[in-house]
């Protein structure tokens, strides 16, 4: 069954900020999530956290599953993967979901 793919406020941000062929390989990696079961290695589950990623060359889009829909937290460089986990807001997320249902 499809999924809808929704890119948060900042997830929009990151990707206007890419070179636009890095920008559209993402996005090509994206379309992946739209129909599971994902291909393993390429899209996994972070040990001891709520989030999943896709793997685009040195870029890390964060996304979390959420019923029928995969929402786009962030698209980052691999080495800022560890610190960018740390800064996102559960509460907030949590709230910016409901607020657009």
């Amino acid at each position: 069954m499809p999924v809808e793919l929704i890119y948060a406020p900042r997830a929009q941000e990151d990707l206007l900020k890419l070179p636009v062929s890095v920008a559209a390989q993402i996005l090509d990696n994206l379309e992946l999530l739209i129909t599971p079961p994902w291909p393993p290695g390429k899209v996994k589950k972070l040990k001891g956290q709520r989030f999943w990623e896709i793997r685009t060359g040195d870029y890390r889009t964060l996304f979390i599953p959420e019923k029928d829909k995969v929402v786009i937290l962030r698209i980052i460089n691999r080495r800022d993967l560890i610190k960018t986990i740390k800064l996102i807001n559960i509460r907030a997320l949590k709230d910016w979901l409901e607020s657009i249902e």
